[in-house]
Protein backbone atom coordinates (compact mmCIF):
# COMPACT_ATOMS: atom_id res chain seq x y z
CA UNK A 1 0.00 0.00 0.00
CA UNK A 2 1.26 3.49 -1.06
CA UNK A 3 1.14 6.65 1.71
CA UNK A 4 -1.07 8.00 -0.19
CA UNK A 5 -3.45 5.48 -0.30
CA UNK A 6 -2.89 4.83 3.72
CA UNK A 7 -3.33 8.41 3.76
CA UNK A 8 -6.76 8.47 2.10
CA UNK A 9 -7.84 5.33 4.05
CA UNK A 10 -6.64 7.65 7.26
CA UNK A 11 -8.82 10.26 6.11
CA UNK A 12 -12.14 8.46 5.27
CA UNK A 13 -12.08 6.86 8.78
CA UNK A 14 -11.92 10.27 10.35
CA UNK A 15 -14.45 11.75 8.39
CA UNK A 16 -16.70 8.85 9.28
CA UNK A 17 -16.15 9.24 12.63
CA UNK A 18 -16.39 13.14 12.61
CA UNK A 19 -19.96 12.30 10.48
CA UNK A 20 -21.05 9.78 13.78
CA UNK A 21 -19.96 11.68 16.55
CA UNK A 22 -21.35 15.15 15.34
CA UNK A 23 -24.50 13.78 15.08
CA UNK A 24 -25.78 15.21 18.80
CA UNK A 25 -24.11 17.23 21.56
CA UNK A 26 -24.50 14.16 23.76
CA UNK A 27 -22.17 11.79 20.77
CA UNK A 28 -19.79 14.65 20.64
CA UNK A 29 -19.26 14.94 25.04
CA UNK A 30 -19.41 10.55 24.72
CA UNK A 31 -16.53 10.64 21.93
CA UNK A 32 -14.45 13.13 24.02
CA UNK A 33 -14.99 11.32 27.52
CA UNK A 34 -14.01 7.99 25.75
CA UNK A 35 -11.26 9.21 24.17
CA UNK A 36 -9.92 10.91 27.33
CA UNK A 37 -10.02 14.71 27.25
CA UNK A 38 -13.03 14.61 29.54
CA UNK A 39 -13.88 12.82 32.40
CA UNK A 40 -17.19 11.30 33.16
CA UNK A 41 -18.60 14.62 35.14
CA UNK A 42 -17.66 16.66 32.47
CA UNK A 43 -14.57 18.39 33.30
CA UNK A 44 -11.74 18.96 31.09
CA UNK A 45 -8.26 16.79 31.99
CA UNK A 46 -5.38 18.38 33.19
CA UNK A 47 -3.13 17.13 30.18
CA UNK A 48 -5.69 19.31 28.16
CA UNK A 49 -6.09 22.63 30.08
CA UNK A 50 -8.20 21.95 32.76
CA UNK A 51 -7.49 22.16 36.55
CA UNK A 52 -4.98 19.46 38.03
CA UNK A 53 -7.28 17.22 40.26
CA UNK A 54 -7.43 18.49 44.20
CA UNK A 55 -5.09 16.45 46.07
CA UNK A 56 -5.85 16.19 50.39
CA UNK A 57 -3.93 18.05 52.87
CA UNK A 58 -3.24 15.30 54.81
CA UNK A 59 -1.34 13.89 51.84
CA UNK A 60 1.08 16.55 51.20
Amino acid sequence: MANSERNEKILKAIQAKTKRVTVSKKAARDSLVEEGIYTKKGKLRAAFGGSEPKKDAEAA
